[in-house]
């Protein structure tokens, strides 16, 4: 799959990220999407992406949601730095990762192209900084016999989102 466009923009305080070993965890990403479950499923591929990538304990996601589903209203709040910074101390996690899914939808023409953007923020929860924040925005497009999904986009995005924080920048 070749993406037809991509947009990134990246924050990063540097050295921070990499200095130590992280307990994370990655919150359901906010949907601000009319696709069903985007956050969730983003989240899910960011979260195996950090898995693959970096040296971080991060915790999986069903345990993760089964200890926030006890804290009523915890995961129906918009999630926040402060929504962050709580549950991220009801986990015992060091290290957050937070955000939204901004983009996730089939282009209407010719063809239906994919469309897919995130943005996450990495808070480190003993300093109470953000560390590192990207985001990233693509659309598919390739030419014949090559086939763009939705789920294959948002995984390139998030590759390449992880592998920028991993790098520092």
């Amino acid at each position: 799959m070749g993406a037809a466009c991509t947009s990134q923009q990246i924050y990063v305080n540097d050295g921070a990220i990499m200095s130590r070993a992280r307990k994370v965890a990655v919150l359901p990403l906010v949907n601000l999407t009319s696709y069903p479950n985007a956050g969730q499923i983003v989240g899910n591929l960011m979260n195996t992406e950090l898995m693959a990538m970096t040296n971080f304990n991060v915790i999986e996601q069903t345990k993760m949601l089964a200890v926030i589903r006890g804290e009523k209203g915890l995961l129906d709040e918009k999630i926040d730095r402060a929504v962050a910074t709580k549950i991220g101390k009801k986990l015992g996690v060091d290290t957050i990762i937070y955000g939204s899914v901004n983009e996730f939808r089939y282009k209407r023409g010719l063809d239906e192209n994919p469309a897919a953007g995130v943005t996450i923020s990495m808070l480190d929860l003993q300093n109470n900084k953000i560390i590192w924040s990207g985001s990233r925005a693509a659309t598919g497009g390739c030419f014949w016999f090559c086939e763009d999904s939705l789920s294959l986009l948002a995984q390139n995005i998030c590759h390449h989102l992880v592998s920028n924080m991993v790098k520092g920048h």
